[in-house]
């Protein structure tokens, strides 16, 4: 059984088209009010964190500090930083997230043929 699609009218066609052009440029204004705000206050905090590095590192290397000593200091900042509850929930969200892109890629992509002929 197919779906026989009715004809529309031009009249009723533009209106379609008229309201889905309102709705995505409501759409598109709403996520940019709500996103612009959001972007700009991580690039600010990314500024400060490049600042601060900078001057801990002049500090470091002015105090005869070795660059063993500066990675290890770094890489123990990164790891307790990432034991924090909400980085690991925000990389179990994106682990999730990419488990159903990767779903939804195989389903759209279709099974292997060459796995089915052997």
């Amino acid at each position: 059984m197919q779906w026989v699609r009715t004809p529309l009218r031009p009249a009723a066609r533009r209106l379609r088209a008229l309201a889905l052009g309102v709705s995505l440029t409501v759409a598109g204004a709403v996520a940019g009010m709500l996103v612009v705000p959001l972007a700009v206050r991580g690039m600010v905090r990314a500024v400060m964190w490049l600042f601060q590095a900078c001057v801990w590192m002049a500090l470091s290397l002015s105090a005869g500090t070795t660059a063993w000593t500066m990675l290890a200091t770094v890489g123990r900042v990164a790891a307790s930083t990432l034991v924090t509850r909400q980085a690991f929930t925000a990389l179990a969200v994106l682990v999730v997230v990419a488990a159903g892109a990767l779903y939804g890629l195989q389903r759209v992509l279709g099974p292997d043929r060459d796995s089915e002929e052997s």
